[in-house]
């Protein structure tokens, strides 16, 4: 067992040579069992990186424990070498260990471990024998053809999964994959039918699986690998968005702009097939929920989204509200005390519209600081902007920063009818001022942000980390002021 290796930053040949220069001989192949499973439904080869990359993946996956197997090319003990040491200064050697005693334990019994595997069996074969022999219970030897059995490898890459007789499967997802895999890197115009009727004209490939009850998984049965038809570039229902999306997921998630036109002209270069403009609509739509999550999923996690935010920033403020309408608003406590602490007596009260599917808006309190740039402080998710959103974000905004009734600071805001209601109500002694640059900035494009575009809690986290790290850059460019502060 090695402990002190680091394989994941080998490649195939670095790991051949390792295993051939520990075991001081040339090895042919390589495999390895899948944990959990037996060898007979869990050996894989290491044949290339593609195969070793999953190799990685399974053995750092299981606290990096896994077994490795070895086909050795067989040394002949009795060639010329060996003979050659008999000759000369040996033979006074060899004389003196002729009239030495050696002691034999007869209880010592050889067991083979491995004749009673199938797997095990079948690889220790010698390459030359044409067919297994084994021998019945008569003694008399007995051909036996044994069949091979291949688990699907799901982190293979795509171009070379192919259909393989006998192969299992554990679910029938898999077995589509491979077909659409195999379809597309060949260019081969397959259907999925429930039976088979011979067409005059059609493709001679079939290929049949079926449930295997007693290994809980999917096996083909029968196979026809040879095709009668030419390269297509259509393949109707057998490529879905699903599969193409699952190829450009991160690409989709890296650059988010990227029109469906561009992204159909990719797909059509990569892969050779034509896509229509509404598949690639769905497609880049599946792409981002597989990485950011759907949007349920995001709703339903806002709750463990709060106490995350608690347990890693203590003394923070997270409140949810979901009486009437669904509204989280978020607080730190390090920008609540630097906002009482550094800033001027000054907030600022605004709104943007979200752009996801479920909409909603995100009013935003936002200081400034000494040196008159945008400091935030608070922010909340409502379904509209309204008086009684913002009644409820206003008295929360209260009781964090004690502004108590308005005295000795300043509020500005846009005219929403509801808000100056509310302000009036709330904070009777404010410096409350109207503006209107929120007109002019309505007009611009360069505001609209692509986090505006994403589920909510990959939305607050974009928004959490941009602020963060502005404020941690605003505190380096003070640190290396080095002359005397104005008064």
């Amino acid at each position: 067992m090695f402990t002190d290796v680091d394989f994941s930053s080998m490649t195939y040949f670095e790991f051949v040579t390792f295993c051939e220069r520990f075991m001081h001989e040339e090895c042919k192949k390589f495999y390895y069992c899948e944990p959990g499973n037996s060898l007979m439904e869990g050996l894989n080869p290491i044949s290339d990186d593609v195969e070793y990359v999953a190799f990685i993946f399974y053995a750092y996956g299981t606290d990096g424990v896994i077994s490795v197997y070895v086909d050795h090319i067989g040394v002949d003990n009795d060639n010329d070498e060996h003979e050659s040491c008999i000759d000369g200064e040996n033979e006074d050697n060899i004389d003196e260990l002729r009239n030495v005693a050696f002691e034999f334990n007869e209880d010592v019994v050889l067991m083979n471990k491995t004749s009673n595997d199938p797997f095990l069996s079948k690889l220790c074969v010698d390459d030359d024998d044409e067919n297994n022999i084994v021998d019945d219970d008569n003694g008399r030897e007995v051909e036996v053809n044994i069949q091979t059995h291949f688990i699907f490898n799901e982190p293979l890459h795509w171009k070379k999964q192919k259909p393989i007789i006998w192969m299992g499967f554990k679910v029938p997802r898999q077995v589509k994959s491979v077909l659409c895999n195999y379809d597309v890197a060949n260019g081969y115009q397959l259907l999925f039918e429930k039976k088979m009727i011979g067409k005059d004209g059609a493709c001679t490939f079939r290929l049949w699986a079926s449930w295997m009850s007693d290994e809980e998984s999917f096996q083909i049965n029968s196979l026809k690998v040879d095709h009668s038809c030419a390269r297509n570039f259509k393949f109707g229902s057998l490529v879905t968005y699903a599969w193409i999306g699952s190829h450009y997921a991160k690409e989709i998630v890296q650059s988010q702009k990227i029109s469906v036109r561009k992204l159909r002209v990719k797909v059509m270069d990569k892969f050779g097939i034509q896509f229509s403009m509404g598949q690639c609509r769905r497609e880049k739509k599946y792409a981002l929920n597989l990485v950011e999550g759907s949007l349920v999923e995001h709703y339903g996690k806002l709750w463990s989204y709060g106490h995350e935010i608690l347990r890693t920033n203590p003394g923070s403020i997270v409140k949810l509200d979901m009486r009437m309408v669904q509204m989280e608003r978020n607080i730190l406590v390090r920008v609540k005390q630097g906002w009482i602490e550094g800033c001027r007596r000054i907030i600022g009260l605004d709104g943007c519209f979200l752009k996801d599917v479920c909409k909603g808006e995100m009013i935003c309190a936002i200081g400034r600081d000494v040196n008159d740039k945008i400091y935030p402080i608070a922010w909340v998710v409502v379904n509209v902007e309204n008086k009684q959103n913002y009644k409820w974000f206003l008295e929360l905004l209260i009781d964090d920063l004690n502004l108590n009734l308005g005295n000795d600071f300043s509020l500005m805001s846009d005219q929403h009818k509801g808000l100056i209601e509310v302000v009036k109500e709330l904070l009777p002694y404010v410096e409350h001022r109207q503006y209107a640059r929120h007109i002019c900035q309505n007009l611009q494009k360069r505001f609209n942000i692509d986090a505006r575009k994403k589920p909510i809690i990959t939305m607050l986290e974009e928004l959490r980390l941009y602020m963060m790290d502005k404020i941690y850059n605003m505190k380096l460019k003070g640190q290396q002021w080095g002359n005397h502060i104005c008064p």
